[in-house]
């Protein structure tokens, strides 16, 4: 029957021989319970001790103290294939200073929590945390690309208000982070995801991204059977700001204004209604702009085919040309990809939730200095 510390300690094949109390930590004495291994040279088992040499290794803590564990690392000799063989414990990897299971309380913790605030707490340098992240982020589930038709591409900046992205990219149905590069430049985005199979990367039918002129060389080369869909968010966002900027024009300038005139109109409350017409009245101009807007705003909203909302496009453009000028243009050059919409309706909505994660995460990962450990954060927490 196992002793209540044994119980406690929970780790296989051992047993606790004693304990003792050094410097504000605990330190548990470990006797390991077989006397033979089996070879993993040559399958044989062998009994013949060569030698001990004792280590220490840091596992979770209890009672609120650290714990350490004193294991007796045995070397055996394999007559059979005249080999030695140092002996490999179930809940220690080969060559670490600390127990799996604190490793992987490590991860967990650097996924959710600021690195330098569990480097205090733990007593670790940042490198030492960032060695134990990326241990097990080696081993853990990798995110899925198999059977992934739908996916959203975007860029993410680095640091607020420097041009240092990474693209990430999004499971759109599943609403996932499934890669993330440490670059904005078409050639290296391919070339990293040219690392996914071929016959993975077919499977993707629609891509979602926003109207950066670079994305579509990409997903041209690197997804073959996918069509372009340019997000209906990204389209109407670029419709918004010509639209406030109409309203500065015009000299509309009531508090609140903007607000009103970027709000879909079918949200707006009665009294809100009353206030926009009013602001509307005081400039012809800034009324058509508005109703083009909104008319824009249904057309994503009830076509049903890309050939329906091809054709309603095509006739909004005519007079969007003259009110929003330079943005009708890039709707105009884009219109195919902005039509593909209506295929299945895909957008990068998802990635507005995954993007805020990022940018939480990125700030909270002070300390992690390697891009790919950075990587494996956000793979793991979004």
């Amino acid at each position: 029957m196992k002793s209540p510390v044994d119980l406690l300690l929970n780790l296989p094949g051992v047993t606790v021989a004693g304990c003792s109390q050094i410097e504000g930590f605990i330190c548990f004495h470990l006797k390991i319970l077989t006397q033979e291994i089996d070879c993993p040279h040559c399958g044989q088992s062998t009994k013949e001790l060569h030698q001990i040499r004792p280590i220490i290794v840091r596992d979770l803590p209890a009672c609120g103290q650290p714990v350490y564990l004193k294991i007796p690392r045995r070397n055996f000799y394999c007559r059979h294939c005249q080999k030695y063989i140092t002996e490999r414990l179930d809940f220690l990897n080969w060559r670490r200073q600390y127990t799996k299971r604190y490793e992987e309380n490590i991860y967990q913790r650097v996924v959710h929590n600021n690195v330098e605030q569990i480097s205090r707490e733990e007593g670790l340098t940042p490198e030492q945390i960032e060695g134990i992240f990326k241990l097990v982020s080696s081993y853990v589930k990798k995110k899925d690309w198999e059977q992934v038709e739908r996916i959203s591409m975007d860029e993410v900046s680095k640091r607020k208000g420097h041009r240092d992205f990474v693209t990430v990219v999004s499971d759109v149905e599943r609403g996932g982070l499934i890669e993330v590069i440490d670059s904005h430049k078409q050639q290296e985005i391919i070339s990293v995801l040219k690392q996914q199979p071929i016959d993975v990367r077919a499977v993707v039918k629609e891509v979602s991204v926003d109207l950066w002129g670079g994305f579509p060389k990409i997903i041209k080369e690197v997804f073959p059977n996918a069509v372009i869909v340019f997000d209906r968010f990204h389209v109407m966002k670029l419709v918004n700001e010509r639209l406030n900027k109409i309203r500065r024009l015009v000299g509309v300038k009531a508090q609140g204004s903007k607000y009103l005139l970027l709000k879909n109109q079918v949200n707006l409350t009665e009294s809100e209604k009353v206030e926009l017409d009013a602001i509307l009245n005081q400039s012809a101009c800034l009324r058509i702009a508005y109703e083009m807007k909104e008319e824009l705003r249904e057309i994503y909203e009830i076509s049903k085919t890309v050939k329906s909302g091809m054709k309603r496009l095509e006739k909004w453009l005519v007079q969007a040309q003259v009110f929003y000028g330079k943005t009708a243009q890039t709707i105009r050059e884009h219109k195919q990809g902005i039509c593909n919409y209506f295929i299945s309706r895909t957008t990068s909505g998802v990635m507005e939730g995954i993007n805020n994660k990022i940018k939480l995460i990125m700030r909270l990962g002070y300390g992690l200095h390697k891009f790919d450990t950075l990587r494996s954060r956000l793979l793991a927490c979004c």
